[in-house]
């Protein structure tokens, strides 16, 4: 049974299946070796070709993507003009013509060159070398044809436009090759820190060093981005746009703006700079601009979030400027870019126009305003002389020559308000501001006579016998004086020594029987310091009130000042104030801490010339012309309040005052008369000379014609002496430059010429 015999076959096959070795199958090895190499390159074979012939597209507009960027476009701001048109602070702008900086470059950059070509072919035609090599070229020659068209178009040579791309381009490589330096040198610091560490790591374990190594190495690739070429990141410089053109034209400006297919990559610029083409002139009623500080632009964003003011802009900072901010300012415009991935701008479109601040049209008459000026330097330059009898009591000081250090002359439409002038001395130039010069600057800071000071509407003096004019109606609406009824002057209310006029003082006369007509005519101290002890200083706070005294008169400029109006009670530093009877004496011929401003003056005349309506002072016209582009021609910019009637003034009252106005001027026995008399036109006013510290300041008030009066006006020189002699001379000019102008007519009423 054990030796029982088998086939061959079958014994070879059970010592195969035993004894298997694979060397001996070589053929089955190979194959499967070649099953897993070919499996993994097919796998990529169709992940490329996935890549190339499905994917393509998404991967090329991830290279082709494009963002949106918003710019700001500039508006220029309004001007101020005068009432005939003449421009007082303007606009000067300036339209700069500016190119990618990749148009500019030469030779063109090769990426760059690449990218306009590619974004011109599509798949297919990009897979052609020899397609993008013609497109690159159709690149350059739209390049060099749009450099021909600026040349053409800004009428400039070409060796000058290639001159200035050089200029551009050198100025951009200095930048680079300066980024390039701080960039190698920030490498060398990070590699020598790196050192540094090393050098601790030096008394560790080999393992730990190893691991160590190991882990910065592992962090290094995780955390920093992979190291590229230094100079291979663009500057915002090197996508950005540079002036190639300065100052063009509206014409090259409207033909790119219109056509802006035809020059890609070109756009203009507008450069706004405030100017005043008159310099100095009525430059504290024009006022300053200056640049928006960073804390200055906190809080008006907090008090007005919406606010489109960015740092450095212009804005107002005193007198019209400051006052009509919001009128003149313009809003800008907005520009929407959209940009590729490496931040060049391939499309622009504008989505807001800019709107133009409106312009602002004064009343003030420029020619008057130049004459008023120019009679106030004259006055400024002149030594008075205390050698003519004028008004006031000098309480035994000794008069001294006086040069005046300031002075303010305004005048004023005695129906409407309008400010026709309103000049003060000295003065300085506005372009000053604009145009920086330490030295002039710190001549007008070191000035003793204070140039910066608006004194047309913040300069507060006592205005001494002018102020008669209100204590005469007071006196009369009191019922406690008849103004035809005389009141003796012996030339000292009580004692000669004090409370007297100024006759008695150099001749020991007195005025002797006074009417009110002749009091103010001849400025009789007496017969106000009687009439005040009879009223009381009640009557004469009352009326000083209605007349606007002691408050703003409400004219359209900043920082006006209110002046002082003492009365009983007043309270003084947490104390009230104890009033004497003298100073009810002192306060009716304008002494007495009374403060008045030469506009509050100016509306006492007005109201007295027009029939006691008190007017509110104003600087811009109720209409005017608009800056182009921004409506019509003309249209109604402001209103302003309606004059308002004087309670309890009556018409009887103001004509004994004005027949006394006019006898100061026009009788041989007026303060004025000498000084201020012109046959051609009848002029009614007051003289004053009111004390200070130092030399008198000289006053006078008045209005023209005196019959029919159109204009009121108050001239002061600010320690300039006696009014009758410094300040009637100056008014006298004045009222010739009305008449010259044809702004008054000569009076009908001549009668005692």
């Amino acid at each position: 049974m054990h030796n029982r015999p088998a086939t061959s076959w079958l014994a070879d096959e059970t010592v195969a299946s035993r004894n298997w070795d694979p060397d001996r199958t070589p053929g089955l090895r190979l194959t499967l070796l070649w099953l897993a190499v070919l499996i993994p390159l097919i796998a990529v074979v169709i992940r490329m070709a996935q890549l190339q012939l499905v994917l393509q597209e998404g991967f090329i507009s991830g290279f082709e993507q494009t963002y949106e960027t918003e710019e700001e476009i500039p508006a220029r701001h309004g001007r101020i003009l005068a009432a005939d048109g003449s421009i007082l602070a303007g606009e000067d702008v300036r339209y700069d013509l500016q190119i990618q900086f990749r148009l500019i470059q030469e030779p063109a950059d090769e990426r760059w060159l690449r990218t306009e070509a590619l974004r011109n072919l599509d798949r297919v035609e990009r897979k052609d070398k020899q397609r993008v090599e013609q497109e690159k070229q159709r690149v350059l020659d739209r390049r060099n044809e749009l450099w021909a068209t600026v040349a053409k178009l800004t009428g400039t040579d070409s060796m000058v436009l290639a001159k200035t791309r050089a200029d551009v381009q050198q100025r951009l490589t200095r930048m680079k090759n300066e980024v390039v330096r701080q960039r190698a040198r920030r490498m060398q610091e990070s590699e020598l820190t790196s050192q540094q560490v090393s050098h601790s790591e030096e008394g560790q374990s080999p393992s730990a060093v190893g691991l160590q190594a190991i882990w910065n190495r592992v962090r290094k690739e995780l955390t920093e981005p992979p190291a590229r070429a230094m100079d291979s990141e663009p500057l915002v410089e090197e996508i950005g746009f540079h002036t190639i053109a300065a100052g063009v034209n509206e014409d090259v400006k409207a033909e790119i703006e219109a056509h802006p297919e035809r020059y890609p990559g070109m756009q203009i610029v507008m450069e706004t700079r405030r100017i005043y083409p008159q310099g100095e002139l009525a430059s504290h009623l024009i006022g300053t601009r200056t640049p928006l500080s960073a804390e200055e632009l906190k809080k008006r964003k907090q008090s007005n979030p919406e606010t489109d003011l960015h740092i450095g802009d212009p804005f107002g900072r005193s007198g019209l400027e400051l006052k009509y901010d919001e009128h003149l300012r313009g809003t800008r415009g907005l520009r929407r870019h959209i940009k590729n991935r490496r931040g060049e701008i391939v499309a622009s479109e504008t989505i807001r126009e800019p709107q133009n601040g409106r312009d602002l049209v004064l009343t003030v008459d420029v020619e008057v305003q130049r004459r008023a000026e120019q009679l106030l330097d004259q006055a400024l330059q002149k030594v008075t002389l205390p050698d003519v009898v004028d008004d006031e009591s000098h309480q035994g000081r000794v008069e001294q020559p006086t040069i005046p250090q300031g002075g303010c002359i305004v005048a004023i439409d005695v129906h409407s308000g309008a400010i026709l002038a309103a000049a003060s001395a000295p003065r300085f130039d506005l372009n000053l501001l604009t145009n920086p010069d330490r030295d002039r600057w710190n001549d007008l800071m070191e000035d003793p006579r204070k140039p910066l000071f608006s004194r047309a509407t913040q300069m507060a003096l006592a205005p001494g016998s002018v102020f008669k004019i209100i204590s005469a109606v007071a006196a009369v609406e009191s019922g406690k004086v008849n103004p035809d009824i005389p009141i003796a002057c012996r030339g000292y209310l009580d004692r000669p020594d004090q409370h007297r006029c100024l006759i008695y003082r150099h001749h020991k006369l007195g005025h002797g029987d006074t009417r009110l007509a002749d009091a103010l005519c001849q400025s009789c101290n007496v017969y106000f310091f009687t009439a005040a002890r009879r009223m009381g200083p009640g009557m004469l706070v009352d009326w000083s009130r209605k007349f606007g005294i002691g408050q703003p008169t409400g004219v359209d400029l900043p920082s006006e000042g209110s002046g002082h109006l003492p009365y009983p009670g007043e309270v003084i530093g947490g104390n009230q104030r104890r009033w004497h009877p003298a100073e009810t004496l002192g306060l009716a011929i304008g002494q007495a801490d009374l403060l008045v401003t030469p506009l509050q003056m100016a509306r006492v005349m007005a109201a007295v010339a027009n029939g006691g309506q008190l007017v509110t002072p104003h600087m811009a016209a109720e209409t005017g012309p608009v800056s182009v582009g921004t409506g019509p021609s003309f249209r109604p910019v402001f209103s302003h309040p309606e004059p308002q009637p004087i309670e309890g003034l009556r018409t009887e009252t103001l004509a004994h005052i004005r027949e006394g106005l006019d006898m100061v001027v026009n009788h041989p026995r007026g303060t004025a008369y000498k000084t201020t008399h012109l046959k051609e036109i009848r002029i009614a006013g007051k003289t004053g000379t009111a004390e200070s510290g130092g030399a008198d300041h000289a006053w006078f008030a008045g209005y023209v014609p005196a019959d029919q009066p159109r204009i009121a006006f108050v001239v002061v020189l600010e320690h300039g002496g006696s009014g009758g002699k410094a300040a009637g001379p100056v008014a006298k000019q004045l009222v010739k430059c009305l008449l010259d102008l044809g702004l008054v007519s000569g009076s009908k009423n001549l009668a005692g010429e």
